[in-house]
């Protein structure tokens, strides 16, 4: 894997550039959601991942999302509120809460999937068919990178945010 060092700054600076309105595309589903679902950004992300790992914890949650516990449970409380979440006690140890997404909560996940698919389908299949062939290459190496980095640099965002500790 290249080091940082031995790309060039205006090559990544153009990166960053274009990733950050490739992003920004997606604010019209993310408001909607808001608006229609009363779900943030972090609530929709702590949502898809109950259903991405049934059964997981706070402390889990927690930890993947590099944030505090209290914070979870914040996001998980609302979850619980709007009947998207069910919180289950651990039948093997009883300290232990399992986050489950309930029906109403699978449907979100699956409408928001279905948003997003149609939303972004539209845009790739105007593209250039090399282009969406190197916009793939380009994404698969973008996660093989992101991959990397996370093994080496498991608290990367509390680097990138100090301050904004998980502990």
């Amino acid at each position: 894997m290249p080091t940082p060092a031995l790309q060039s700054e205006p090559s990544v600076d153009s990166a960053l550039r274009f990733f950050g309105e490739a992003l920004n595309m997606f604010d019209p589903l993310r408001f909607r959601a808001w608006a229609e679902m009363g779900l943030t950004t972090a609530q929709l992300r702590v949502l898809f991942l109950v259903r991405e790992s049934p059964g997981v914890t706070a402390g889990e949650l927690a930890h993947r999302l590099a944030v505090t516990p209290p914070t979870i449970s914040g996001i998980v409380d609302r979850l619980v509120k709007l009947n998207l979440v069910r919180r289950e006690d651990d039948e093997s140890d009883r300290r232990l809460v399992r986050n489950i997404l309930t029906d109403q909560g699978e449907n979100a996940c699956k409408r928001m999937e279905q948003g997003t698919e149609i939303f972004t389908r539209r845009i790739l299949v105007e593209m250039d068919p090399r282009d969406l062939q190197a916009f793939t290459a380009g994404l698969k190496a973008f996660i093989k990178a992101s991959t990397y980095v996370a093994n080496v640099e498991p608290n990367l965002a509390a680097v990138a945010m100090p301050g904004m500790s998980a502990e």
